[in-house]
């Protein structure tokens, strides 16, 4: 799941939906790779839709005479995306390069700038403070001697005194980690969190997960970016 804020557009939801909705979803034909959008609406100040994109993907194959050849085929990617215009955020379900083509075709079509929903070192502190359980983290901008980077792995290390060390005294701020969260299901979701890319994954398990983890995590994340610049 990838997280953006933007900026440089006043359109509403109902603009930004009625701008996504002319960018359809229409490949030339099954050779050909296309993005648009299908199930676009708007509530309030929220628009809801799906994004299609397909992608070039060459894999060596045998052809004539039994030489190595590089071919190419088209795979199709499905993401949910959620545009905040209360907030100014927007939310892509999906994998990183369907995110950079939403990216894309938003800032084309709306005349928005999307920038990543980063977490400077308050943000990450506050939604690492939210965690249940970590299991590992990586530190970076560390000043100690040559090192530059810090990870740091085990079982509920959350409260570890070498990571507060490494913090205080090195000077090395949280870009990354993974651990549990007090979602409201009860589910026990491993998640990472990167901080630089705002970007979150979040490990299925059992049926899946519920809209309203996914909703809080998001949440939880928009709100600590935001309310700390």
């Amino acid at each position: 799941m990838k997280l953006y804020k933007y900026e440089g557009t006043k359109s509403n939801a109902a603009q930004i939906a009625t701008a996504l909705k002319k960018v359809k979803y229409a490949p030339e034909s099954e050779k050909h790779a296309g993005a648009g959008f299908t199930k676009v609406s708007a509530t309030g100040k929220t628009v809801q839709g799906e994004i299609i994109a397909g992608f070039k993907v060459p894999i060596l194959t045998y052809g004539a005479g039994g030489r190595l050849e590089t071919v190419h085929y088209i795979s199709v990617s499905k993401a949910q995306v959620l545009v905040k215009t209360g907030k100014g955020t927007v939310e892509v379900r999906g994998s990183e390069r369907i995110a950079k083509k939403f990216r894309m075709l938003m800032e084309e079509h709306t005349g928005a700038k999307l920038t990543p929903l980063n977490l400077n070192s308050e943000a990450v502190k506050e939604v690492y403070g939210a965690a249940t359980d970590i299991a590992s983290v990586m530190l970076s901008g560390v000043e100690r001697g040559n090192l530059t980077q810090a990870e740091f792995r085990g079982i509920s290390i959350k409260n570890e005194a070498e990571i507060g060390l490494y913090t205080r005294k090195y000077r090395g701020e949280i870009s990354r980690f993974r651990g549990t969260f007090p979602y409201p299901s009860g589910a026990q979701h491993t998640t990472t969190v990167n901080a630089d890319l705002g970007s979150l994954m979040i490990y299925r398990s059992g049926e899946g997960i519920a809209e309203k983890d996914l909703n809080w995590i998001v949440g939880l994340m928009e709100d600590a970016a935001l309310n700390q610049g």
